[in-house]
C-alpha cells in the first residue's frame, strides 16, 4: 500500500529570521540545509493557530512511539523534548519580547534508500502576486512573507519524540536584501543633528554626460 501524502500547510504572513532559502547551509550538516524563523506576535491568533497545531502534532507523535515501544518500560522513557518553535527573549532581562520564533528546515540533498540513487532538492520561492521566482535573489532578514510546509513526526529515544516544520516553500511579500537594511529596521527615527553628505567621486575631469547618439559609443551589449 503506498503511503499517505502528509497535507502541506501555509503559514501566517510575518518577518523572516535569518532566512537561508536560496543556499544550504553546509556548517553543522555536509548534506545542507535550508531554514528560515518565522517570527510572529506570540499572542496573536494566527501564532496561537500553529502553536496548537505544532503541539497537536507532537502529541500524536509520542503516542504513536509509545505504542511502538518493545515493552511498558520502553514506553515510559519516551517524552517530547522539543518543539520547532520559541518564544524571542529580551538579550538583556532575559524576559519573552511578546514574539515567537518558529522554525523551517528542510534537508538538501542526500541519497534514497530504495534507489540508491543521489537526490538533490531546494525549496520553490513566489513573489506576491505568486510568480515563480526563478533567480536567485538576496533575502533577507526582516522580509515579510509566508511558508509552505509539512508536519513531518519524527522520535528517537535519546532526543524524543516530537514534529518537524518540513519546509517546502516560501513566497516573499516584502522583500528585503541583506546588507540593504535602513535605519527603521534598527529601531532608528529621524532625528535633529548630525546630517551626512556623501562625497563627490573623482570622475578624472570628465563631465557627467547623458547618452546619446554619440559615433564613439559601441555596439556592445549593457549590463543593467
Amino acid at each position: 500500500m503506498a503511503q499517505a501524502k502528509r497535507p502541506k500547510f501555509i503559514s501566517p504572513k510575518g518577518a523572516f529570521n535569518y532566512p537561508k532559502l536560496t543556499t544550504p547551509d553546509t556548517k553543522f550538516k555536509p548534506e545542507g540545509e535550508y531554514s528560515v524563523g518565522l517570527i510572529l506576535d506570540t499572542d496573536s491568533p494566527e501564532a496561537q493557530k500553529l502553536i496548537n497545531e505544532i503541539d497537536r502534532a507532537a502529541a500524536e507523535s509520542l503516542a504513536d512511539c509509545k505504542s511502538k515501544a518493545k515493552n511498558a518500560a520502553e514506553a515510559k522513557k519516551w517524552e517530547t523534548k522539543s518543539v520547532p518553535y520559541a518564544d524571542i527573549l529580551d538579550e538583556e532581562t532575559g524576559e519573552p519580547t511578546g514574539q515567537t520564533k518558529f522554525s523551517f528546515k528542510m534537508t538538501a540533498s542526500g541519497t534514497s534508500k530504495k534507489s540508491g540513487k543521489d537526490w538533490s532538492r531546494k525549496p520553490a520561492l513566489f513573489d506576491a502576486k505568486g510568480k515563480p521566482i526563478t533567480q536567485d535573489i538576496k533575502i533577507g532578514g526582516g522580509t515579510i512573507g509566508k511558508i509552505s510546509y509539512e508536519l513531518m513526526p519524527w522520535g528517537t529515544l535519546q532526543l524524543g519524540a516530537s514534529v518537524k516544520l518540513a519546509l517546502e516553500g516560501a513566497q516573499i511579500i516584502e522583500l528585503v536584501e541583506w546588507g540593504t537594511r535602513d535605519a527603521k529596521s534598527y529601531g532608528f527615527g529621524e532625528e535633529e543633528g548630525y546630517g551626512f553628505e556623501e562625497e563627490q567621486e573623482d570622475n578624472g575631469g570628465f563631465e557627467n554626460e547623458e547618452a546619446g547618439d554619440d559615433s564613439s559609443a559601441t555596439d556592445e551589449p549593457q549590463d543593467f
